[in-house]
């Protein structure tokens, strides 16, 4: 026969597996109309494709990687701006990063991989900051911005025989470092970058944010009270 402590600790266990699989409820209209206005004001979606195809006519290879930067970096800024100061320190779950540190993880690993097959001629290296140093939404969110500059600017100065030279070792440090065209660092930043957007989606949602992938392109009316959320990131 179980003893009465061991039944009751089993029980509350039950209880609050139970619990953390309930999923969070979902985004009012309210909420999604305020994420929606909110990611058209912040987005400059248009002026960097705009800058994009005068910086890289007649340079196609530069040209599909910056176009793919742009849009993931945009995200990223996007929802580093949308998310309060007050929920930085959130984290879905104690095992993983709290909003700020992603943002920081985002904005170092630019300088990581921008920097990691060497820089094309007449460009000036920078180092990430030092993350712990970055400790407000403000000077998060610069620091993410000007990394996304950093990278941009090396990309603007890479020639298409630049990027197709031999580099020893490119790519993500998790899943291998590998010998490759120095194109391959750019476009290994822009999986991560996609990455770190997919990991943060989540930490939007649970904060009555609609992620800006989805803010900025609805396609679907507004849920009813209680009904189901949108899809998509």
């Amino acid at each position: 026969m179980l003893k009465r402590s061991t039944f009751l600790a089993a029980l509350s266990l039950a209880a609050s597996t139970a619990a953390a699989q309930i999923p969070a409820p979902p985004l009012t209209p309210a909420q999604i109309q305020a994420s929606e206005a909110m990611a058209a004001k912040l987005d400059r979606s248009e002026a960097l494709e705009q800058a994009r195809l005068v910086t890289f006519k007649g340079r196609p290879l530069g040209a599909v990687i910056q176009r793919t930067f742009n849009i993931g970096a945009n995200y990223l800024l996007l929802a580093a701006q949308m998310m309060p100061e007050s929920a930085y320190t959130f984290r879905p779950t104690m095992d993983v990063r709290n909003f700020g540190d992603q943002i920081n993880h985002s904005t170092v690993s630019h300088y990581s991989f921008c920097n990691q097959a060497g820089l094309p001629p007449g460009v000036e290296r920078r180092s990430a900051p030092n993350a712990s140093q970055l400790t407000t939404k403000d000077q998060m969110v610069k620091a993410l911005d000007d990394s996304i500059a950093y990278c941009s600017a090396v990309l603007a100065a890479a020639s298409e025989a630049w990027l197709m030279e031999i580099a020893p070792r490119v790519g993500g440090s998790s899943s291998g470092l590998v010998e490759g065209i120095r194109a391959h660092a750019f476009m290994y930043n822009n999986v991560h970058d996609t990455e770190d957007y997919g990991t943060i989606t989540t930490y939007l949602r649970l904060n009555g944010l609609v992620p800006p992938s989805s803010a900025l392109h609805a396609t679907t009316p507004a849920p009813a009270r209680g009904g189901p959320g949108r899809q998509g990131r």
